[in-house]
Parts: structure tokens; sequence; C-alpha cells
């Protein structure tokens, strides 16, 4: 069964949701908002804590043990620890995209095409290696067994190989700019969406499948159990089954505007939160 109507929906930000995190140990979710501020929400609850505050709109968050990671468009690194926070400003263009890996390294992209990789010392970053790329805007970092894949604004998605620190494979799976990939492991296989509308099947560089999914970008995409769930500008969240790639299931009317964050989480995983342009954030249980 899907889930027909959330359980919970918070409002509070004044710009646009761009990105979600849960946090297991706080049992919070966190927002990322074109307002500048990146805010707080206690599983259960709809009033929000202010969390950072800056006059640059913030496009990335992620959490980590203990750490808030927050990156905005003036390039700048937020990071709350102990309830201080720190600011890091390596990037010099904005920071699209955060990602905390199995080694709890921190990855940071940002709009010049720049990686960054950080280490943690305590509640601080540490800045160990940065990687120029030609991907164009990096949207999106995930886990790969071979390395991080990378979304790019060329419309590539790449493999960053942390050992030879080059990127392996490059891969054109989008006319415009790809928003997001995710290695399905199971299948061998990586899935991508883009600004195209379309979800993209690659295994290693040979194309498999190329479906339109939306009607226009497909920001986010996201896998849970045996279901992948997309949402994008067209205001939809979709599920589809990762065996046939048939979608299973459509929220009804979920925001009145683009869909740009989903972000799963809540108590054993079980809920999909969804950021809008409509400035709301809602929680569904899966």
């Amino acid at each position: 069964m899907f889930p027909d109507v959330p359980i919970a929906t918070m409002r509070g930000h004044k710009g646009a949701v761009y990105d979600l995190a849960w946090d297991t140990r706080s049992e919070s979710w966190f927002s990322a908002s074109g307002d500048g501020v990146v805010a707080r929400w206690l599983f259960g609850e709809t009033d929000g804590q202010v969390l950072f505050q800056d006059a640059s709109p913030f496009f990335a968050i992620a959490a980590l043990e203990h750490l808030v990671l927050g990156g905005n468009s003036s390039g700048d690194l937020f990071v709350n620890g102990s309830g201080k926070n720190t600011v890091y400003n390596t990037h010099k263009a904005p920071i699209f995209s955060l990602f905390t890996d199995e080694k709890n390294l921190v990855w940071s992209g940002d709009g010049s095409g720049l990686i960054c990789v950080w280490s943690r010392d305590g509640h601080r970053l540490r800045l160990e290696h940065q990687w120029p790329t030609s991907l164009g805007k990096i949207r999106h970092l995930s886990a790969h067994p071979r390395g991080i894949l990378v979304a790019g604004g060329s419309g590539h998605w790449g493999l960053l190989d942390r050992k030879n620190s080059s990127l392996t494979s490059c891969v054109k799976a989008h006319k415009r700019s790809c928003y997001w990939a995710l290695h399905l492991p199971h299948k061998r296989v990586v899935l991508s969406g883009g600004q195209d509308g379309h979800l993209s099947v690659h295994r290693e560089e040979e194309s498999l499948l190329n479906l339109n999914v939306h009607q226009s970008a497909v920001y986010r995409g996201v896998i849970h159990g045996q279901t992948l769930w997309t949402c994008g500008r067209d205001k939809d969240v979709k599920a589809w089954s990762l065996n046939s790639l048939d979608v299973v299931h459509k929220f009804n009317r979920p925001h009145s505007r683009s869909v740009n964050a989903l972000a799963l989480g809540g108590p054993k995983g079980a809920h999909l939160a969804t950021g809008s342009d409509d400035r709301s954030i809602k929680v569904w249980p899966l």
C-alpha cells in the first residue's frame, strides 16, 4: 500500500525548499531553503527551529553524526556541531550537492564543477582533496562500489575514482542537466534523472533504457526497497517498480508548485519527506 495523504505538513520557510535530510540521532528532518535558512524539524512536530541563517539561499543539506552541514549560493559550507557554527569558504561557486559516505567523509560539489572531500576533526572539517571536473554544475553525489557517482550540469554522470583522483567514466545520459544518479547494486546499473524529464538506465557506458517519466525536470530520485521515488518541476511525486520500471503510484497533488527535494527517514526509515517551491515540507508514510 502507498500513502494517499501526508501525516505532517511543515510550513515556515519564506522561500523554496531545495533540499532535505534526515538525522537518526536527533530524530529530525533538516531543510535547506531559498530564504537563506537551514531549519530543523523534530519528527512528529510542525514547528521548525532555525539552525543556519544567511543572506544567500541554501541549496544543499547533509547530516553526519552530531554534525549538520549546509551549502549556499555563495559557496559557503556551514557546519553545526554542539551548537556551534563554523563556515568554510573553499568553494567559490554555489554548493549544489553534499554527501556523506560510509567512511564519514563529506563530499561537496559546486557550480564550477569542483568537488571537495573533507574529513572530520571533532566538530570541524578538514579539507583533504579537491578535484576540478568538466561536468558543469555538480548537482548530485552518491555512493558507488568503485567510487563516487557525480551528476553534472553537462548532462553527464561520472564515476570518481578516489584512489586515482580521476573520473574513470563519463556517460552522456541526458540532453540537458543530469540532476541525480544512483547505483542499483542487484542489477549493476546506474539510474539517473535529468532536466529533459527522462529516467535513464546505464550499465557501464551502455544505455539500456530511456523513459519520459515527468513532464519536465526530474529533480530527485531516492530508492526505498524495490521502489524508486521521483519528483519534478511538474509538481508530481511518483513511485516506480525497480523490477519493471512501471509507475506503481502517484501522489494526488502533493504540492502546488515544483517539487525539488526528496529524503527518506523517520522511524525505521519508513517515511518520505518532500520539499517544494510552495515553501512547504510534507512527510508521507511508506
